[in-house]
C-alpha cells in the first residue's frame, strides 16, 4: 500500500480546515509562496527572567543498578513525579562492520536523579531499528516515535512500562520497494488532543540523488489521523516541529538554505519562508503556551557575524522578529555572555514560565587564564515581544570536577525543571551525570 500526500496547493486549503478544526483558528489567510526573507524589526516588552541560576550540591555520576555505567543518553522527560530517561541499549547489531546499539533502555529516577527502575527493551520495539525516537508526553504516561526510517509510535505508562502493541502511523515500506515512499527523518510535537508529526519521505533506494517529501498530519494519542497528510516541501532535510496553543512551526534544510513553515493560531493558511540562518540547521521552538513559536540555530563566525547559539521568534506572518533597524539575522547571538563555542549535537531547550531554558556544552576558559575545556552553560531568556536578542537572561556557566566528570564525545544534555529545582542530565557515550540547580 502506498502512501500518497495531497497536491500542494490542495494541501493548503485542507490545512486551514484542519488548524481551524484542531485548534488552530480561523478567519483571515495569508499566501503560501516562500518569500525570500524573514527580516522584521519591532519595538516590544523584554520581561524579567530568572534572576540568579545557583548549583544545589555537586554533581555525581548515576550507574545502573549493578554498578556498570549508564552509558548513551538519548533523552529525558518528566512523567507525573518521576524522570524517564532513554538511553543505549546492551542490544546491538553489525552495520556496515560496525557495532550499533539500540536506543532503547527506559530508566525511571525520582525527582532527585536517584534510580528506581530500569528496562532494556533491546530490539523488541523496533526489530533491526538503531535510529532515535521522539519521547512525547500523553494521557497514560509517555509515548515514542520513531525519528528515523521508521513511523512506529509506542505508548508506556508512567513507569515505562509497554502499553499494547505498536502502531505505524504510515504503512511500513519493504526495503526491496521501488514505488512506495519511505519515511526517513520525523519530528513529533504534542498539542492539544494530539501531537504534529513531520517526516521525510522518499523512493527506495537511496542515492546522492534523492529528492526527499516533507509531510505533515496531526495525529491523537492512539495514533489515529486528526488531519490528511499535508506536502509542504519536495526536497526538505532534517525537519523539526513545535506547537503551542494551536499554532504549529515546522522547520527544515532546502537547497542549503533553512526554511520555516508557520501556521499561526487565528489564521488558517501556512506561509512559507526562508530563514538566514546561514545554512545552519533550524530548530522549531515554542515560546509561550498561547501559540508563539520561534526559531533556534548553531550560527558559524564569519565576518559579519558572532556566530554561536541563536535565535529569533516568528510573527504570525512567519517573519523574524528583530530590533529595530536591524535586517540580518547573524547578528542575532543569544549566547554573547557563554565564553565559549557550543560543541553539543543539539541544544537542550525548554520552555518553563514564561522563560526559554536553554542548555549546552561550550569549549572554552571557565576564568580568564585557565586552560581551554567544556564547560556547561545554563541559561534562561524572558520572553516577550521584543526580539529574542533583546530580552533579559541568566546565565549559569559549570566547570565539572572530579571522578567521572569528564564529557565525552557526544553530550547529551537534558533539563528535568521541577516546582522548587532542577536535575541538569549531562551524558555521553561513557556514563549519566546530574547536577541539581536552584532557580530564584
Amino acid at each position: 500500500m502506498s502512501f500518497q500526500a495531497f497536491p500542494r496547493h490542495l494541501a493548503l486549503l485542507a490545512m486551514a480546515a484542519a488548524l481551524a478544526a484542531c485548534g488552530g483558528g480561523s478567519g483571515s489567510s495569508s499566501g503560501g509562496t516562500p518569500a525570500d526573507t524573514t527580516a522584521g524589526t519591532f519595538i516590544g516588552t523584554a520581561p524579567d527572567t530568572t534572576s540568579s541560576i545557583a548549583l544545589d550540591g555537586i554533581p555525581r555520576v548515576v550507574p545502573l543498578p549493578g554498578g556498570a555505567p549508564l552509558k548513551g543518553m538519548s533523552d529525558a522527560m518528566i512523567v507525573g513525579d518521576n524522570i524517564v530517561m532513554r538511553s543505549l541499549s546492551d542490544s546491538s547489531i553489525t552495520v556496515n562492520g560496525k557495532q550499533v546499539y539500540a536506543r532503547t533502555r527506559l530508566s525511571v529516577m525520582d525527582k532527585t536523579g536517584t534510580m528506581v527502575s530500569t528496562t532494556d527493551y533491546g530490539f523488541s520495539l523496533a526489530a533491526g531499528y538503531t535510529g532515535d525516537w521522539v519521547m512525547l508526553p500523553s494521557p497514560d504516561g509517555f509515548m515514542m516515535v520513531q525519528s528515523g526510517t521508521g513511523t512506529k509510535l509506542l505508548r508506556f505508562d508512567a513507569q515505562a512500562k509497554r502499553i499494547g502493541d505498536a502502531i505505524d502511523l504510515y504503512p511500513p515500506v519493504a526495503a526491496t520497494s521501488t514505488t512506495e515512499l519511505a519515511p526517513a527523518e520525523g519530528s513529533a510535537a504534542v498539542d492539544g488532543n494530539g501531537f504534529w508529526h513531520v517526516a521525510t519521505f522518499s523512493l527506495l533506494p537511496v542515492t546522492d540523488k534523492t529528492q526527499y517529501q516533507l509531510k505533515l498530519c496531526k495525529f491523537d494519542f492512539n495514533g489515529r489521523q486528526l488531519t490528511p497528510p499535508f506536502e509542504i516541501s519536495t526536497s526538505a532535510l532534517h525537519p523539526h516541529v513545535a506547537a503551542t496553543g494551536g499554532a504549529v512551526l515546522t522547520t527544515w534544510l532546502e537547497g542549503g538554505g533553512a526554511m520555516v513553515g508557520m501556521w499561526p493560531k487565528g489564521l488558517g493558511a501556512p506561509v512559507l519562508r526562508s530563514v538566514g540562518t546561514g545554512g545552519a540547521r533550524p530548530y522549531a521552538v515554542a515560546l509561550d503556551d498561547n501559540g508563539k513559536l520561534g526559531v533556534i540555530w548553531n550560527g558559524k563566525a564569519t565576518l559579519s557575524s558572532p556566530g554561536g547559539v541563536m535565535g529569533v521568534a516568528i510573527d504570525k506572518n512567519g517573519v523574524a522578529v528583530l530590533p529595530v533597524g536591524r535586517t540580518d539575522l547573524g547578528q542575532e547571538t543569544l549566547s554573547g555572555k557563554w565564553a565559549g563555542t557550543s560543541r553539543a549535537p543539539e541544544i537542550d531547550a525548554r520552555l518553563y514560565k514564561g522563560n526559554l531554558l536553554l542548555a549546552d556544552v561550550v569549549v572554552g576558559s571557565y576564568n580568564p587564564g585557565d586552560p581551554v575545556g567544556d564547560v556547561l552553560v545554563v541559561a534562561d531568556y524572558g520572553i516577550g515581544t521584543a526580539a529574542l536578542s533583546a530580552q533579559k537572561s541568566a546565565t549559569l556557566r559549570i566547570k565539572m570536577f572530579g571522578p567521572g566528570s569528564e564529557i565525552g564525545n557526544t553530550p547529551v544534555l537534558r533539563q528535568m525543571v521541577f516546582g522548587d529545582h532542577t536535575v541538569l542530565l549531562i551524558g555521553d557515550e561513557n556514563h549519566l551525570n546530574i547536577q541539581q540547580l536552584t532557580r530564584k
